[in-house]
């Protein structure tokens, strides 16, 4: 696998970013796929308690993390969490360096968390989504197809068909999200102008 901008930005030796999947990716899933040279993503309900304070629980998981791994690693938020700000100032507190977010409008906080000096990636299912988040200053987008599930609008385009209309509609830096899991599906969305793969 060859370096690209999204690997030499994020200081990972592949372009491989982890989904931050919610109750899923816990401390040991980041840790382990950050020490294989991609980029593991917390999310912040994962690896605790239901019930618990949402902010003392991202601390103690990033710090999890930090004991697993010196390795980068990033954050996913949600932006319509009702602790958004909290959670927020925890990974700057704790040193994160990127922030992937999803299910709201990038303006909302893209500012804040470059204040906080992370590298901002926010999770798009279309073009016009794509377009809107690099005018919010993100610094890449995660083109995420139907594949991908999660939180999606009503269209339901392919990962393999969105991911070049993406690509030739912005000038920031395209990662390829769902159904992709082996080098096949790697190569085949690079071929279409991803420069990394969730």
């Amino acid at each position: 696998m060859k370096r690209t901008p999204v690997s030499t930005a994020l200081g990972i030796s592949y372009p491989v970013l982890q989904a931050g999947l919610p109750w899923v990716s816990n401390a040991e899933l980041v840790a382990a796929v950050s020490n294989a040279g991609g980029l593991g993503v917390l999310h912040p309900t994962a690896g605790v308690e239901p019930g618990g304070d949402p902010v003392a629980d991202l601390h103690a998981v990033i710090r999890k993390v930090q004991r697993l791994t010196t390795k980068p690693f990033g954050v996913s938020f949600y932006l319509a969490h009702p602790q958004i700000e909290q959670l927020i100032e925890a990974a700057s507190q704790e040193g994160i360096g990127v922030a992937i977010t999803y299910g709201g409008s990038p303006a909302l906080y893209t500012g804040t968390l470059k204040e906080h000096g992370m590298t901002v990636i926010h999770q798009v299912t279309t073009v016009r989504h794509a377009r809107g988040a690099e005018a919010q200053g993100v610094d890449m987008v995660i083109a995420e197809g139907f594949e991908g599930g999660g939180l999606r609008g009503v269209d339901k385009v392919s990962t393999m068909v969105l991911v070049p209309q993406v690509v030739g509609s912005i000038a920031i830096p395209v990662i390829a999200s769902g159904g992709i899991v082996d080098s096949r599906g790697y190569l085949a969305a690079t071929a279409l102008g991803a420069m990394g793969v969730q």
